[in-house]
């Protein structure tokens, strides 16, 4: 997994098995990005990094505050996270098939 911080590499090398299919490898790498998403997120909202505001000019000269939405990311990257991880426990599951899954007649 490219350029993965800690916690999303050990989640990768956690959830990889020896002959996994390319789909269930893309679903495991983008669970390890989250984690790592998430993390960046948590240093925002706990004050580790200052980066939640920001001064913006606009064109006019005109100075603005901009806030960054930190926390409605991070509840949102954590949704994801689980409907990846749910998704991929299915594929781990011997005989499970998804049939809810509106990719499988593409």
């Amino acid at each position: 997994m490219p350029e993965s911080g800690t916690r999303g590499r050990e989640l990768v090398d956690s959830l990889t098995e020896p002959g996994d299919p390319p789909s269930l490898t893309a679903l495991v790498v983008e669970a390890g990005r989250i984690v790592d998403r998430l993390d960046s997120l948590h240093a925002v909202l706990s004050g580790d990094t200052d980066t939640w505001v920001r001064l913006v000019e606009g064109r006019d000269g005109e100075i603005t505050v901009r806030v960054d939405s930190a926390l409605t990311e991070a509840r949102q990257q954590a949704t994801v996270l689980r409907q990846l991880l749910d998704a991929i426990a299915k594929r781990r599951t011997p005989g499970a098939e998804d049939d809810d899954d509106p990719l499988d007649d593409l």
